[in-house]
């Protein structure tokens, strides 16, 4: 009996983090903001490589780096609790 409860919770979790396919019902939104900030943060730390360390352009790109991170945390934080709740 135990185990079928956790096997129930541990399916419960995988369709609360489900990614959908593009054949499927409707991307779930949380992963979908969980990607664009993820290919932004990367987009962001490709310019800074490029960029020489006394460019003044580095402060505003570090500056949206940061952001972008934070946004990747928010989102996480989301995913999580979201497969936290089907685990309950």
């Amino acid at each position: 009996m135990a185990t079928a409860t956790r096997k129930a919770k541990k399916q419960a979790a995988r369709e609360a983090l489900a990614i959908e396919t593009a054949t499927g019902p409707a991307a779930n939104p949380l992963w979908e903001e969980l990607a664009e900030e993820a290919e932004r943060y990367a987009q962001l730390v490709r310019r800074l490589k490029r960029l020489p360390a006394n460019d003044p352009r580095r402060t505003e790109l570090e500056g949206e780096l940061y952001a972008a991170l934070s946004h990747l945390a928010v989102h996480a934080k989301l995913l999580l609790k979201k497969a936290d709740a089907a685990l309950k």
